[in-house]
């Protein structure tokens, strides 16, 4: 019986680093279920790329936090064999050269079910996105393809377990921030009837449309009455009265399995599925009834046999609308026109004959980033104690002489001017690039800066570059161009980003919802890729990267001094400017294994856009959201 305040714990696992087969999404799949479960009322364990024990302690603390009466889940994204009759769900550092470690060194998805019922909880859920293939798959006869149909007895009454896709069946990894599975689950969970069978069968829908029938996914049931995702739904359900229903023999027979040749099915169906003609996809369910992709053919008769009213129903019964190429969330780019920097800049003098006279505007190569000479002068850095924002690190404030003229990249360096330093120095970059991007750290191991998990232009700035890529590219422009070229200093950069003005951002209407007129940030479109995330109330037509210079220039005519990218500085980590310089040197002092880097970026809440703030980071690791701008 559903009580307001029923237990509901889940655990929520997704192993990606593989090292000998990474994954994409099996992390980013934990992460946003986790987010999904809590808004259910779910107490979530969510752990990312777990080896052996910490996956086996996982399950026991998972055990322990089950109550009697209440509802359990488990899920579980990453590699899964089945071995024996048994599902074996794999741990990140378990090697794929002995099949003997399986047993010993992975978890079986059976052993968590027994775990599970043990607690007599009301409602068991396994959800298992673990059919992937893996090279134990491929090189041992013993290791069957896919997973198997885990029995459920009668002390796992109240059991529902999901499968990505049919027994013996692979399922696709994704090409998106989620696996396609765990993508549609997402979808289904934040709309419509939440009623578990619903849930699952609009993902089975779904699934079966964008793969054309070669992934179905899977259910075994053992509920006996309800289970709705949101309590509301199953406090009210509870309350219903159950219909009873008499037996039917006539409709018992009609949905008996019928037997048909695979490869018949298989050889009609590829005549077929490229085709709009509705009588073949009728003949298809005629013949094969059972058949693997009959979902698809019943939703082909349905979508191109009655029309639109036909489809607007479909997409109402289902709760969310379902379709082979997902809605792109962004603002009219139209709206965005008249935010271009004005011609006439503020202290802009493009093309002076002095490069060192304050305002100027220079190039020293073709592939060189554009600079902008700002002049000496003097600010407060930091904020102050009256600062509700302010942070411990952002103090105390002290006033900080900058004694001479410097020129600053007007832009972030771009991918294709670091496209230029890679071709010439022949600099390697190895795979993995770090995440945020659901509020939860995470590692994408296929990425780098030239496929950094989004689509980028070489006009917007580069990304998934460490301290030390950052330091290897103004090596090289100094050498190129025989300029003494380096990263700015932590107190140049804030100088630079204020532009003379002493509020927490650089421009004058201080307010969230005006953020979006003047740089990338988390916005409306930002919501789409990260659930739960804070973000401006506003939209500022990007949903990742922008390209450099689309927003307005501060005082000082440079862009992007806030959002789009966090750019790092030459600075070591210091907690506090207790101690700081009185002068723009960096500070070579303190933690030099960790430097400082400044400005928020496309997926920053609103609390870390502004000049003051500070983040810090391993001079080697690379992020998504990360680049450089360039001082000389």
């Amino acid at each position: 019986m559903a009580k307001p305040d029923e237990t509901r714990v889940a655990l929520i696992i997704g192993n990606s680093s593989y090292k000998a087969a990474p994954l994409a999404n099996p992390a980013n799949d934990a992460a946003d279920l986790a987010y999904a479960l809590e808004q259910k009322g779910f107490t979530v364990l969510v752990r990312e790329n777990v080896s052996e024990r910490g996956l086996k302690e996982a399950v026991e603390i998972f055990a322990s936090h089950l109550k009697k009466g209440g509802v359990g889940l488990f899920f579980f994204a990453g590699h899964g064999i089945q071995l024996k009759d048994q599902n074996y769900l794999l741990p990140t550092d378990l090697g794929f050269d002995n099949e003997a470690d399986i047993s010993f060194k992975s978890v079986s998805a059976e052993y968590v079910l027994s775990r599970m019922a043990e607690a007599g909880n009301r409602v068991n859920i396994v959800i298992l996105d673990a059919c992937r293939n893996n090279p134990f798959q491929q090189a041992r006869r013993s290791v069957s393809r896919g997973l198997g149909v885990m029995s459920v007895g009668k002390a796992e009454r109240g059991t529902f377990i999901a499968y990505a896709t049919s027994p013996g069946s692979t399922a696709a990894d994704g090409e998106g921030r989620n696996g396609l599975y765990t993508k549609y689950l997402l979808q289904s969970l934040a709309g419509g009837d939440s009623d578990i069978d619903k849930v699952f069968g609009r993902v089975r829908s779904a699934v079966v449309q964008e793969t054309s029938g070669d992934q179905v996914p899977w259910i075994s049931s053992s509920i006996v009455g309800h289970f709705h995702f949101d309590p509301v739904q199953d406090s009210i359900a509870e309350r219903t009265p159950a219909l009873k229903l008499a037996p039917n023999p006539e409709q018992e027979q009609a949905a008996a399995i019928v037997k048909y040749d695979p490869r018949e099915e298989r050889a009609y169906w590829e005549k077929i599925k490229d085709g709009r003609n509705i009588a073949d996809f009728k003949t298809y369910l005629e013949k094969f009834p059972s058949g693997p992709r009959a979902a698809y053919a019943r939703w082909m008769t349905l979508k191109y046999g009655s029309g639109a009213a036909v489809e607007v129903a479909i997409r109402e019964t289902q709760g969310y609308p379902i379709a082979i190429q997902p809605a792109v969330v962004a603002a009219p780019k139209a709206d965005l026109a008249p935010l271009m920097p004005p011609a006439g800049v503020p202290g802009s003098r493009a093309g002076a004959d002095d490069p060192s006279a304050p305002g100027a505007e220079f190039r020293d190569c073709a592939e060189c980033p554009p600079m902008v000479t700002l002049p000496a002068g003097s600010f407060v850095m930091g904020s102050s104690v009256n600062d509700l924002m302010a942070e411990a690190d952002e103090q105390p404030a002290h006033p900080v002489q900058v004694a001479a003229s410097f020129a600053i990249g007007k832009f972030e360096v771009t991918r294709g001017q670091y496209a230029a330093f890679v071709r010439d120095s022949g600099r390697s970059h190895p795979l993995g690039c770090n995440s945020t991007r659901s509020g939860r750290f995470l590692n994408n191991p296929r990425a780098n800066w030239q496929s950094p998990g989004f689509s980028q232009q070489d006009s917007e700035p580069v990304v998934c570059v460490s301290w030390d890529d950052a330091q290897a590219y103004v090596s090289w422009l100094a050498k190129k161009t025989g300029k003494p070229y380096r990263l700015p200093s932590e107190a140049e950069w804030e100088y630079a980003a204020r532009g003379g003005t002493t509020g927490s951002r650089y421009w004058a209407d201080n307010s969230a919802a005006a953020a979006c007129r003047f740089a990338s940030v988390a916005d409306n479109a930002f919501k789409s890729v990260a659930r739960g995330m804070q973000s401006f109330p506003c939209g500022d037509g990007y949903t990742y990267t922008a390209p450099v210079g689309r927003y307005a220039a501060n005082a000082f005519g440079l862009h992007d001094m806030l959002g789009n990218v966090w750019e790092w500085v030459e600075d070591c980590w210091n907690q506090g400017y207790a101690g700081a310089p009185k002068g723009a040197e960096a500070r070579l002092t303190g933690t030099c294994e960790v430097r400082v880097f400044r400005g928020g970026a496309w997926n920053s809440k609103p609390a870390s856009v502004r000049t003051a703030y500070r983040d810090r980071d391993t001079r080697d690791e690379r992020h998504e959201n990360l680049g450089f701008r360039v001082v000389r």
